[in-house]
């Protein structure tokens, strides 16, 4: 009798998993990052459950440091720190729901993709290779356009820029070129700044930004309308007082 495939646990699943090969034609989702999965993998070993990792996943390290936040350590969490359930990447501006890295003194947030992208990649169209930047190389008073998609690299965000020619730059996950490639095992899914739909999971970020926008529109209506109580108070404070000096 064949023996079975060993089956290991993950913290974040309550179930064994097993080893799995993923291929393209499945159309799986990974459960931690939310990208898709292709390749080495570990799937639950119940059959009603669609609990998949990548491999890369699964041996994440609970606790890590970047460069881009070097003054405290980065913690793994399974879930979104936030009583929205969602976070914003600090280096993409990507909205997220699975894993993520976390600074919880500094509510820094990377996705686990985004804090493993290379420090030097080569893209077509360039001569030079392009070095990982953690906020925009542009002068003060200056933007900084993806050579790609021609839209604005907002300056807190991470980017790819050509040191050697200083006039190339692009996104952190690089727009329309990328789209048209093969999803690569562990990347991030490339969303087009430049207005294109990527499927289902950028409808699911759509709403997710949606849903924080208006959740910051109240709180910055609440703290217009605190802001104007304030004032208020002070002004009838200080008509008591002129009042009282006048006796």
């Amino acid at each position: 009798m064949a023996s079975r495939k060993p089956s290991v646990r993950h913290p974040n699943h309550s179930h064994p998993l097993r080893g799995h090969k993923a291929l393209a034609e499945e159309e799986i989702i990974c459960s931690g990052c939310d990208l898709d999965l292709i390749g080495a993998a570990f799937k639950c070993t119940k059959s009603e459950c669609d609990y998949f990792l990548h491999k890369s996943c699964f041996d994440l390290p609970l606790e890590t440091r970047h460069k881009a936040h070097p003054d405290h350590p980065l913690t793994l969490l399974y879930s979104s720190p936030y009583e929205s359930s969602i976070y914003e990447c600090s280096a993409c501006a990507e909205y997220g729901t699975g894993f993520v890295y976390n600074c919880s003194i500094c509510q820094f947030d990377l996705h686990v993709g985004c804090i493993s992208m290379p420090e030097s990649v080569e893209r077509e169209g360039h001569e030079h290779p392009l070095t990982l930047m953690y906020c925009s190389p542009a002068p003060d008073g200056f933007l900084l356009i993806c050579d790609v998609c021609r839209e604005n690299v907002p300056d807190h965000l991470w980017c790819y820029y050509c040191k050697e020619c200083g006039e190339y730059g692009t996104h952190l996950h690089s727009c329309e070129v990328e789209e048209k490639e093969e999803p690569k095992r562990g990347g991030r899914e490339k969303t087009s700044t430049s207005g294109n739909k990527g499927g289902g999971r950028d409808s699911a970020a759509s709403e997710l930004a949606a849903m924080l926008e208006a959740q910051r529109e109240m709180e910055r209506m609440q703290i217009e309308l605190d802001t104007q109580l304030m004032i208020a108070k002070m002004a009838k404070k200080s008509r008591k007082a002129c009042l009282k000096s006048i006796r």
